[in-house]
């Protein structure tokens, strides 16, 4: 199954922030997290921890105290099994791409004066995919710019499971989020019209 697929059918991508929440996530973990203000020196602890649990942990870079996110400290964080980045750099995002590491560019759009800079930095960073926030902004939007970003991921003041089925409406591949009650999270399933069962994605 590919990454999109498997995002597909699992949606929602758990947002940690720090270590206060790891033992309820490592208990029902989504496919896919992203971890961010970790100090380095417990990031390869916590990101050991989060793939023995079956997610694929994404770190952002950008809020690891001690850590530059250059070409030395990405192959660090490589040697130390981090599967993937999250960053608003476009070079660091790049580079982790170039590196083998699944890489995720973040993009904020706080006005339309900016969106032309925005298609521009996703498509020179190689990312795999593109987190957008803030998801307020998102349905104002055009498709056409939507669509320039390729694979992407709404972010930002996502809180309820409406705001899930309209991001994913308007073309999100899925999102991500610190809330909670929103991490079990699955789409209906075509055929049957039920929500896909956790246990049965958890298991592919």
């Amino acid at each position: 199954m590919t990454l999109e697929s498997t995002l597909r059918d699992n949606p929602v991508i758990g947002t940690l922030f720090g270590e206060d929440d790891m033992k309820q996530f490592c208990a029902r973990p989504t496919r896919f997290s992203f971890v961010a203000n970790l100090p380095l020196v417990r990031v390869g602890a916590v990101i050991e921890r989060l793939s023995a649990a079956t997610t694929l942990p994404m770190l952002n870079v950008d809020s690891v105290q001690g850590l530059t996110a250059n070409a030395d400290g990405l192959e660090y964080l490589k040697g130390i099994g981090v599967p993937g980045i999250v960053s608003t750099h476009t070079q660091a995002v790049s580079r982790a791409a170039d590196l083998g590491l699944l890489a995720v560019q973040k993009v904020f759009v706080t006005d339309r004066s900016n969106l032309r800079r925005a298609a521009a930095t996703v498509k020179s960073s190689h990312a795999h995919f593109v987190q957008l926030m803030p998801w307020p902004v998102v349905p104002h939007l055009s498709p056409e710019f939507l669509r320039e970003l390729g694979p992407f991921i709404v972010a930002g003041f996502v809180s309820t499971e409406d705001d899930i089925r309209s991001a994913l409406s308007l073309g999100a591949l899925a999102v991500s989020s610190s809330q909670k009650e929103l991490w079990d999270y699955r789409p209906l399933n075509r055929h049957t019209g039920r929500n896909v069962s956790p246990r049965t994605t958890q298991s592919r």
